[in-house]
């Protein structure tokens, strides 16, 4: 390609001071202050660029951008952004926010520990893969006027303490398909990733969440008669989960009436927020006594702590040190299945909220040892209670004790930035929770704002990067309050969508939502579904655009079925067959 990339000069006022060749490996000793580095950057036998990065264990720092970006060549080439779904960002847009954000965090950072660059044909590129991604960010910045990243190095427990490494590949052909495959022969063997058809011979409860929707049930839909009305209608199987912070609770015996009609059982669950012992809300969990995030007089010795002492917050409470709450697991989730035998929890916030420090001189963290402490959590109710689980995103550090990640396919960086959304009275207003039995986040309706338009959900831009690298181990899904059916307008684009790569349909059902949109649901479940139990257990092995507009989209899984997909509003012919406006065609 004689495609040259070229990297901007060293950042935070980095000073060389030292450099030696040995054959194909550069060592470079590197300065800021008082402080030194010593970097290694080997060219490997498969010609990539592995780099190393070390320093006194002791070495106190803030953070450090090692090595510095590399500048897109010209405008032709997109950031593949790995928020997510997956995203090709333009290198000339000028209103997506460029922020620095630590991996595994939804709010923005990146799901899979790697980014890359492709060029607008979808050919050349590289790709960095983060092999220490603990104690990491990714920065979006400019340089000559483009979009590019810078890999930023934090400090563990205030000090350098270990060699970072990171890996670039460059490719001359295959743009995002390559990378996502280069990385999921990395990923998998590191993290133990396993396929869904093996998991399931360990969980065989996992067969009923697949070629299924995922279904969230709200006040009237938690009786066993909606669920049986759901069965008559034709929904042959589905994903069933109820959220016991809302009343009114299932009655005894519900998880096993859902058992009998085919359908996977269970429920939301968080041990990671808690409020200090005199919050108010606390005294809720008289008329919900599973209320998850009260756990009576424990505020002081659960909570993580920063280095000053103070607990690390957000609007929903403050973050529970996972060490630390393992015991207070046991003894609710004992509680629970006596009443309702579910067969998975999806764990809340557990893959969305990041990794952090723990400071607490009774159960001190590193960010590793943080996640490694979440996964332990995963294996506890994996082994002592036979229990399948999902989260919020896909943060992939818990290998395969995620079976299924909802959020994935909301692309979560412009999700939260749609300010209209949090503005009653507009059009885009996406509800509150005031409603305790039916929160209106979950059941209303509302318009597709134009920044969702122009990114989560654009055609052009969109790209199935997690699903590339995971679509046979993970099933993914929209955000609980982005389901298929929330913006009715654009409902046929998000089932469209879901058939391209193959993931859930998610829906949040009350007896009035379903009534009211009763045909949908079955249309939907009818095409989306039908086409997902033939892909269910299958590699994503390509996906690539047909035409020059990206309206028109085809994947190719491994067991050798193709769908094409038209999201534009004229007929489309392709290898003499016909696919109509809004449609897709199967082979």
């Amino acid at each position: 390609m004689n495609k040259i990339w070229k990297q901007a000069p060293f950042c935070d006022t980095l000073q060389v001071t030292k450099v030696i060749q040995q054959d194909h490996i550069l060592n470079i000793e590197l300065t800021r202050g008082l402080s030194t580095w010593h970097a290694s950057l080997e060219l490997t036998a498969d010609c990539e660029l592995s780099i190393s990065l070390s320093s006194k264990a002791t070495t106190k720092f803030d953070k450090l951008v090692f090595p510095n970006a590399f500048i897109p060549p010209d405008k032709e080439h997109y950031v593949l952004q790995t928020d997510s779904q997956g995203l090709l960002l333009p290198v000339d847009d000028d209103y997506y926010p460029l922020e620095e954000k630590p991996f595994f965090f939804a709010g923005g950072g990146a799901a899979m520990s790697w980014i890359g660059m492709t060029d607008t044909a979808l050919e050349s590129g590289y790709m960095a893969i983060f092999e220490t991604p603990f104690d990491a960010a990714i920065r979006l910045g400019r340089e000559n006027g483009f979009i590019t990243f810078y890999p930023v190095w934090l400090p563990s427990m205030g000090q350098f303490g270990y060699t970072r490494k990171i890996r670039y590949i460059f490719f001359d052909q295959g743009g995002y398909v390559a990378q996502c495959k280069r990385y999921r022969a990395y990923i998998w063997p590191k993290n133990d990733v396993i396929r869904l058809k093996e998991n399931q011979k360990r969980f065989p409860a996992i067969e009923k969440i697949l070629g299924a929707p995922h279904i969230y049930v709200w006040d009237k839909a938690r009786e066993t008669r909606f669920v049986e009305e759901l069965k008559a209608a034709g929904i042959d199987k589905a994903l069933i989960l109820w959220d016991p912070n809302h009343t009114p609770y299932p009655e005894p015996g519900f998880d096993n009436e859902l058992k009998a009609l085919g359908y996977a059982t269970g429920a939301y669950e968080l041990f990671s927020d808690i409020h200090p012992d005199a919050y108010p809300g606390n005294e809720e969990i008289k008329g919900m006594p599973l209320k998850r995030n009260v756990f009576p007089g424990m505020f002081d010795n659960l909570t993580a702590r920063q280095i000053d002492g103070n607990c690390y917050s957000n609007e929903f409470g403050n973050y529970i040190c996972p060490d630390a709450v393992r015991s207070e697991i046991v003894k609710r989730v004992d509680k629970e299945l006596d009443i309702y035998p579910h067969e998975t929890y999806f764990l809340d916030v557990y893959q969305s909220n990041g990794i952090y420090e723990c400071h607490h001189p009774e159960h001190r963290l590193t960010r590793q040892q943080y996640a490694e402490a979440i996964i332990e959590n995963y294996k506890l109710l994996e082994n002592q209670y036979n229990l399948f689980l999902g989260g919020e995103f896909g943060a992939d550090f818990t290998g395969s004790h995620g079976v299924y990640a909802h959020g994935m396919m909301t692309l979560q960086r412009t999700w939260f930035i749609c300010k209209d959304t949090l503005t009653e009275g507009t059009i885009y207003y996406k509800g509150n929770w005031s409603s305790n039995p039916k929160p209106s986040i979950m059941l209303g309706t509302r318009t597709a704002h134009e920044d969702y338009l122009k990114y989560s959900i654009n055609e052009y831009t969109r790209v199935p990067l997690y699903e590339l690298v995971y679509h046979d181990a993970v099933v993914t899904s929209w955000r609980w309050e982005d389901c298929n059916h929330h913006c009715p307008e654009i409902w046929w684009k998000k089932d469209l969508f879901n058939m391209l790569y193959g993931t859930a349909p998610l829906w949040s059902l009350d007896q009035d939502r379903w009534d009211s949109f009763k045909a949908s649901f079955l249309k939907s479940n009818h095409t989306v579904c039908d086409w997902l139990k033939q892909v269910c257990y299958d590699e994503l092995v390509m996906h690539r655009f047909i035409s020059d507009d990206h309206k028109v989209q085809e994947s190719l899984f491994s067991s050798g079925r193709r769908i094409i997909v038209n999201f534009g509003d004229t007929d489309f012919h392709y290898e003499g067959s016909l696919v109509s406006p809004r449609n897709y065609l199967t082979l």
